[in-house]
């Protein structure tokens, strides 16, 4: 057995360094964290601690404070009796060369590493070439240790850009076969100067073939200098140019930066440093040594036809809070409850060199949508997610058919009234109105989903793609969003805690005695099938007026609104039980919605995420009586505006547990429940731009109108609250069975009138109904 210490082994390589020695079997690991201020005097009672024969650094070479911590340890560990071995942070190529071979200026670090160990007195230490690490050309389908970078290849966009011929050649391995042979390298009696241990090396033309045949479709390829490089004046690859925008903490000067750093390493393979089939020099073949004792690493060619081979199908399990969605959802063709939908009136204005006629252009418009944004043609089974890529150019044409459907003579609202659950997503265009009608279900888009789809689509219209769509493709998988639970850490802090949790957030709904609601006709009536809801758009006039109130006393819209709602349900319940022996209510509660994108690791792809549903519910419970308007508002602010994660870490744990425990009440066969449910889109306009495009090709497009609601099946009403073009909307679904349109309307006003007097708003001329 030996002792191995890695410093920085809970980072992006390291970690797999770490574990390859672990999964030996056959010796003791210690990390050594980077976020620790080690002195050169405690790394060195450390590793005499622990008696470290092997010193490993997986440290990221890319800052003089990185090289100063590598050169501490060095230091630490020629001092240490216990130390015999070290391996410095090479993970790559010979570093000691000219910028004629490696134009890489980071290579100094690792050069000053070097004369270190020269320096040092009885450590044995050897570099270790893998050459490039192969995960790079499975992003972003392979499961990596490594943070998203993409060298001459894009899979995802079909392109190829290769420096001079394409004939410079490049070794490689994948991190964890480099990793394993680093642990076999252990056992080793004595160590060469040089480690290598290379999977595979290819040219890089080959390599495009290779990727081709693996996506059974050629990429489109570029050839440019090897001097466009050396000046950083070189193509870059739109994923990498998505990566600036993306990760602006990690590349915060932008796409320049992004291709300083991609040039610098296609230089040099251009120019030689990545061939290792010829190594010169003191050096030892790990793969060789080690034939016929360990499995062989995972070829090239291999590696990219398992990743990047066309799967048409996909599926995916429901995540919590997906697994309410589901646990509600009908057959398609039936009437469900929380079915979403979602309308925007357009004018489109065409431009002088007009192209294919309008519908045309919406249906491109809706298969760039499917392109980019997959999950849009998902179908909601019971056991999960379901996606299919089309096969064939019919098999394409047909879910254009029947997801994207032309409605003459209809309009929105009589397709609201009528409206089913379809089988995938469904855009609707009805041309005698220029709109554009948006449903599905809740399990595909949430409210953010839901407008940053429009904004996505009027984007598509407005600059649509120069070539043909692909009809027969699969790479769009890769593209597929992972579900909330995946990007958040769900993880109990002890087993059985995540349901305790849940238990102590739904506790308070479980005191509501008396709660404040709206009371209906008793028994229930049969579920209605029509689908109803009243609007009530604010004038601009007195939005204003509202907006500026709140502003002046430091208030939310959205808690404002929602305290409204509160006093208006009083306000009807008291109506109601006048002169009968039911008593009001004491509380209000519902569940107030929070979009978890914010949330998601930093590392992961905010654009992915965008058109999707990301969100969860939390109880929000408020006793009204005895407190001012004011201060029910921010009561209601709070909780609106906590920072989830951090006010309790536990949670997400408690997700799951949290929604098994509400499924009962939800798929009961009528819901009792007649407390109003509010729900805030905020300001729209932040989301959906007013007009897109004014190109003399495309013409422009200009939004008139917006308009969000989810269907109700059992007798409570579903507010929503958004603003648009400087105007308040208050849009409340309800089930026709319950409410007329006449008691809803009212509702809507009286809740405005609450939510004027409470802020103090006095508008000259104003009467009750607009």
């Amino acid at each position: 057995m030996v002792v191995v210490a890695v410093a920085g082994g809970t980072g992006d390589l390291g970690r797999v360094l770490a574990q390859a020695v672990i999964d030996t079997g056959r010796h003791e690991v210690y990390i050594l964290s980077r976020k620790t201020n080690y002195t050169e005097e405690s790394v060195v009672h450390i590793l005499s601690e622990k008696s470290v024969e092997v010193v490993i650094c997986a440290l990221i070479m890319d800052s003089d404070s990185a090289c100063e911590a590598q050169l501490r340890l060095i230091r630490a560990a020629d001092q240490c009796p216990s130390v015999k071995r070290f391996i410095p942070s090479e993970f790559n190529v010979e570093y000691d060369v000219g910028d004629e071979f490696l134009p890489y200026p980071e290579k100094r670090f690792h050069q000053i590493a070097r004369r270190a160990l020269e320096r040092t007195k009885s450590v044995e230490y050897a570099y270790f070439y893998p050459g490039m690490f192969m995960d790079y050309f499975g992003m972003p389908r392979v499961s990596t240790c490594l943070r998203p970078l993409y060298f001459f290849i894009d899979p995802v966009h079909g392109r190829a850009i290769l420096p001079g011929d394409g004939e410079g050649k490049m070794s490689m391995t994948l991190t964890t076969d480099a990793a394993r042979y680093l642990a076999l390298a252990l056992d080793l009696p004595k160590w060469p100067r040089v480690l290598k241990a290379v999977a595979s090396t290819v040219s890089l033309n080959e390599l495009v073939t290779l990727v081709g045949k693996s996506q059974d479709r050629p990429l489109q390829v570029t050839f440019q200098p090897v001097e466009d490089l050396l000046r950083h004046d070189s193509i870059p690859l739109l994923s990498n140019m998505h990566l600036a925008k993306d990760y602006p903490d990690r590349f915060p000067g932008g796409v320049e930066q992004v291709r300083t750093l991609v040039a610098d390493l296609e230089a040099g393979v251009a120019l030689g440093a990545y061939d290792l089939s010829e190594v010169q020099g003191e050096h030892l073949d790990l793969v060789e040594s080690f034939k016929g004792l360990d499995p062989p690493p995972q070829q090239i060619a291999d590696f990219l036809e398992r990743t990047w081979r066309r799967e048409n199908t996909y599926r995916q399990s429901y995540g919590f809070q997906e697994a309410l969605y589901n646990a509600i959802s009908a057959p398609p063709g039936s009437p469900a409850l929380f079915l979403i939908a979602s309308w925007v009136t357009f004018k489109h204005t065409p431009g002088k060199n007009a192209g294919p006629d309008l519908i045309s252009q919406l249906r491109r418009a809706w298969l760039q949508m499917r392109c980019k944004y997959p999950g849009l043609a998902a179908e909601n089974l019971s056991d999960g997610k379901f996606y299919q890529s089309p096969l064939t150019p019919d098999e394409q044409q047909h879910w254009l058919d029947t997801t994207f459907l032309v409605l003459p003579g209809r309009t929105t609202t009589e397709h609201w009234t009528d409206m089913v659950k379809p089988r995938q997503m469904t855009l609707n265009y009805m041309p005698e109105e220029k709109q554009l009608f948006l449903q599905g279900e809740h399990h595909t888009l949430d409210g953010r989903g839901i407008m940053n789809f429009w904004d996505r689509f009027f984007k598509f219209l407005a600059s649509p793609v120069q070539v043909d769509l692909p009809t027969i493709d699969g790479s769009e998988i890769a593209r597929l969003p992972f579900r909330s639970d995946d990007l958040l850490d769900v993880a109990e802090s002890r087993p059985g805690r995540g349901e305790q949790r849940a238990q102590e957030i739904l506790a308070p709904l479980a005191d509501i005695e008396r709660p404040i609601c709206v009371p209906v006709a008793q028994p229930l009536l049969p579920h209605c099938l029509r689908n109803s809801a009243e609007r009530l758009k604010v004038s601009a006039t007195l939005s204003k007026a509202i907006i500026d109130a709140c502003k002046t006393q430091n208030l939310s819209v959205t808690a404002s609104w929602h305290a409204a709602v509160i006093h208006a349900t009083q306000i009807v319940q008291r109506q109601r039980n006048a002169g009968t022996d039911r008593l009001n209510g004491t509380k209000f509660a519902t569940f107030g919605n929070f979009d978890l994108r914010r949330y998601f690791p930093s590392t992961s792809d905010s654009e992915a995420y965008s058109v999707g549903n990301h969100h969860c519910v939390l109880p929000c419970v408020v006793e009204p009586d005895g407190k001012t308007f004011s201060q029910i508002v921010k009561e209601v602010s709070r909780f609106y505006q906590q920072d989830v994660p951090r006010e309790d870490p536990e949670v997400w744990s408690a997700m799951g547990p949290m929604v098994r425990t509400l499924l009962p009440e939800f798929v009961q066969r009528q819901l009792q429940e007649t407390t109003p449910a509010v729900s805030s889109l905020g300001a729209a306009d932040s989301f959906i731009s007013l007009s897109y495009g004014h190109s003399a090709k495309h013409g422009s497009w200009t939004i008139r109108d917006v308009w969000f609601g989810d269907t109700v099946t059992g007798p409570w009403l579903e507010c929503f609250l958004w603003s648009w073009q400087g105007r308040i909307c208050l849009n409340t679904c309800y089930n026709s069975a319950y409410y007329g349109y006449t008691e809803v309307d009212d509702f809507n006003q009286l809740v405005l009138e609450e939510m004027m007097r409470g802020l103090g708003v006095r508008l000259q001329g104003y009467i009750g109904k607009l």
